[in-house]
């Protein structure tokens, strides 16, 4: 019986299935179609603050000025780049987009 069992996968007669399509060493180079551009990435970060910082932002969530401390901080931000005059946004806005280049850059060759 175990004679059989062996002989049974040196049959000739079966036939050996080929794949559809074959594979070529391009198939795998991870770099041909990395053509992508990243314009904004996202990720979290820590923040320390001191315990009264942190119940001012809790608070403005608490009276519905936010949906949660994050936002609050968001809203913060925005009420102050508000009130800066126009020559100030724009440097804001300088110093943001190069911060934010700095992450993109950072962030992709990961």
């Amino acid at each position: 019986m175990a004679n059989s069992l062996i002989r049974s996968n040196r049959d000739k007669t079966n036939v050996i299935p080929k794949p559809a399509k074959q594979a070529k060493a391009s198939d795998f180079d991870t770099n041909a179609g990395d053509n992508k551009t990243v314009s904004s990435v996202t990720f979290d970060t820590n923040l320390k603050i001191s315990n009264h910082t942190r119940n001012k932002l809790q608070a403005m969530a608490m009276i519905g000025y936010a949906e949660n401390q994050r936002l609050s901080v968001d809203t913060a931000i925005q009420s102050f780049y508000e009130q800066l005059s126009t020559n100030e946004q724009r440097e804001f806005d300088l110093q943001v987009s190069t911060l934010e280049s700095r992450d993109i850059k950072l962030k992709s060759k990961k």
